[in-house]
C-alpha cells in the first residue's frame, strides 16, 4: 500500500504505412498506473509545515469569499468564470479573445462570427459553472458525475465519457510521449476510487483539491479534454467544501502564469517510488496552495475593478428611470458583453423596437459601441468598458 504507482509494459505494433520509420518499426513503451486512494489517509503523509500553510490560505480565500456581499458576488462571478474558462483553455494551447468568446456565447444569433476555439472555450465556461452551481451541490460523486463534466466541454471529434484508447501526453505516438497513461481497462475502478475519496476521505477541502487534481490529471479519463475537466472538477470540490461560496477561485489563471512548474510538478508525481512519491505530493500541495493563494489576491483585485467599473457605468446612465430598458442591461453586461438586440429582447423580455431603442441609448451614452473587425454591419454592440477588465490577466 502507498501512493506511487506502477509501470506496465506495453508494446506499440508496427505500423507498415507509417510515414517515419519510427513508426514502421514500432516499438515498446510504459504505462502508468496511479495507486488506488480510497481506503489511504494521504493527507497524513504532508508534512507540517505544508498542511499549515493549506490551511491557512484556506481560511483566507474563505474568508475573502464570505466577506463579498450578494450584489458584488453577481457582479464579478461572470467576470471570473470566463476568466478562468479562457485560462484553463490556454493552458491547453486553445486560445481565444474574450470579445471571441463573448461572440460565441450568443449561441445562434451569432453563427457567422463564431469560430472553433472561441466555441471551445465557451463550453469551457458552461463546464465550469455547472460544476460549481451542479456537481458541487451533489452530496456524493460518481463516475456519472464526472462524466457530466466532459459532456458539458463538448469536445469535438472525441467519444464523451470514459476512455476506450489509450491517450498520451507528448509525441506523435505511445513510444514517443512524455506520459502515456494508465490503460483504458483501468480507468473505470480508478475513477471510482478516486470519487470514494473525494466523498469518503475527511480531507480538508482544498488538499482535497489537490490531491484530487493530480490523481485525475494521472488518470486522464478521457479521451481529449483532461486537463480543463480536471480544473473545472477543482472548483466543484472548493465550492462543495466551502472554501468559495458561490463564485470561482481563479486558479487557471495562476497556474498560467506558472505552467512550467505545474506540468513538471504533475509529472513528478508519477513515480513508482514510495518515498519519492511522498516527496512529490508535498511538493504538488504546496505549489497548489501557493497558486490558491494568489488566485485569492486576484479575487480582491477584481472587486476593486468591478467596483470601479459600477460606479463607471452608473455616472453614464445618470439620469435614466431605474425601469427603463437602457438601465436594466447593465447587469447582462458582465455575463455577456457582447450582444445584439435580439439577445436584449429575449432577456428582458421586452419588444425588438424597445431593444433598439434601449441599445441607441447606450450607443449615445458611450456604454455600447457598434462591433468592429469581423462584426461590422453585423448588429453586435460591445461595452467596451466591461471587455477590458480581464483582459490584462492575459
Amino acid at each position: 500500500m502507498g501512493i506511487h504507482g506502477t509501470w506496465l509494459a506495453g508494446r506499440q505494433a508496427p505500423d507498415f504505412r507509417g510515414s517515419t520509420a519510427a513508426e514502421r518499426r514500432g516499438g515498446t513503451f510504459s504505462y502508468y498506473l496511479p495507486a488506488h486512494l480510497a481506503d489511504q489517509d494521504v493527507g497524513a503523509l504532508l508534512d507540517r509545515d505544508v498542511r499549515e500553510y493549506a490551511l491557512e490560505v484556506s481560511a483566507q480565500v474563505a474568508t475573502t469569499s464570505a466577506q463579498v456581499d450578494e450584489a458584488t458576488r453577481q457582479g464579478i462571478y461572470p467576470l471570473l468564470l470566463r476568466s478562468e474558462s479562457i485560462a484553463s483553455s490556454q493552458i491547453e494551447r486553445i486560445n481565444a479573445s474574450t470579445r471571441d468568446v463573448s461572440f460565441a456565447q450568443l449561441g445562434e444569433q451569432s453563427g457567422h462570427l463564431r469560430n472553433h476555439e472561441a466555441l471551445a472555450v465557451a463550453r469551457n465556461v458552461e463546464a465550469t459553472r455547472a460544476a460549481i452551481e451542479t456537481l458541487a451541490r451533489r452530496p456524493e460523486w460518481g463516475i456519472p458525475d464526472v462524466e457530466d463534466i466532459h459532456r458539458a466541454l463538448g469536445v469535438v471529434g472525441v467519444a464523451v465519457g470514459l476512455r476506450d484508447v489509450d491517450v498520451w501526453i507528448g509525441g506523435r505516438d505511445r513510444v514517443r510521449a512524455d506520459y502515456v497513461a494508465p490503460p483504458p481497462q483501468q480507468v473505470p475502478s480508478l475513477v471510482e476510487d478516486l470519487c470514494r475519496y473525494l466523498n469518503e476521505s475527511g480531507e480538508h477541502p482544498l488538499i482535497l483539491a489537490a490531491i484530487a487534481h493530480v490523481q485525475f490529471e494521472s488518470i486522464h479519463p478521457f479521451e481529449d479534454g483532461n486537463g480543463r475537466s480536471g480544473r473545472a472538477l477543482v472548483h466543484a470540490v472548493l465550492e462543495r467544501g466551502g472554501v468559495v461560496r458561490s463564485g470561482v477561485l481563479p486558479i487557471s489563471t495562476v497556474i498560467r502564469a506558472r505552467e512550467r512548474e505545474y506540468v513538471k510538478l504533475l509529472g513528478a508525481f508519477r513515480t513508482d517510488d514510495a518515498d519519492g512519491a511522498v516527496a512529490a505530493l508535498n511538493d504538488w500541495v504546496r505549489y497548489f496552495t501557493a497558486v490558491a493563494e494568489e488566485a485569492g489576491e486576484h479575487v480582491r483585485s477584481v472587486q476593486g475593478k468591478a467596483q470601479e467599473l459600477d460606479a463607471l457605468l452608473e455616472e453614464k446612465v445618470r439620469g435614466l428611470r431605474s425601469d427603463a430598458s437602457a438601465r436594466r442591461i447593465l447587469p447582462l453586461l458582465r455575463k455577456q458583453p457582447v450582444l445584439t438586440a435580439a439577445f436584449i429582447a429575449e432577456h428582458l423580455g421586452v419588444s425588438k423596437v424597445a431593444a433598439h431603442k434601449a441599445v441607441d441609448t447606450l450607443v449615445s451614452r458611450g456604454i455600447l459601441a457598434p462591433g468592429t473587425g469581423k462584426c461590422r454591419r453585423s448588429g453586435v454592440f460591445q461595452a467596451d468598458d466591461v471587455l477590458p477588465v480581464l483582459d490584462d490577466e492575459f
